[in-house]
């Protein structure tokens, strides 16, 4: 199989469960494919729940509030936009009171969540 009939068989994977994931109300996800040109693997997993969506870079502007999905970020904790980069977002912590600064990172588009 090449590059692009794997692409291919992913967009369609997607399509073809769609029907399977109202049914029984789960998300299915397919993970990292392999494939040689002798066919291809792949795990998939199907979770119980609502959909999570996962946001992308373009989702975020500078300025914006956000919080971090992380199990080593109280969620609590709120946080400025201050630049997008190519892959990753850089973010100001700014409910630290006491006039203190708050901590900069970068933090993948996926983890984190308007407010």
């Amino acid at each position: 199989m090449t590059k692009q009939e794997v692409q291919k068989f992913r967009g369609d994977f997607q399509q073809a469960v769609a029907q399977l994931e109202k049914q029984y109300g789960v998300n299915i996800s397919l993970g990292t494919i392999r494939f040689d040109v002798n066919g291809l693997s792949a795990k998939m997993k199907a979770e119980k729940g609502e959909q999570i969506i996962r946001s992308t870079k373009n989702d975020f502007m500078v300025g914006d509030i956000v919080s971090i999905n992380h199990k080593k970020v109280n969620p609590n904790d709120e946080f400025e936009v201050i630049k997008i980069n190519a892959t990753n977002i850089k973010v100001q912590k700014i409910n630290v009171g006491d006039g203190r600064v708050g901590a900069l990172m970068n933090v993948s588009p996926g983890l984190l969540v308007k407010k």
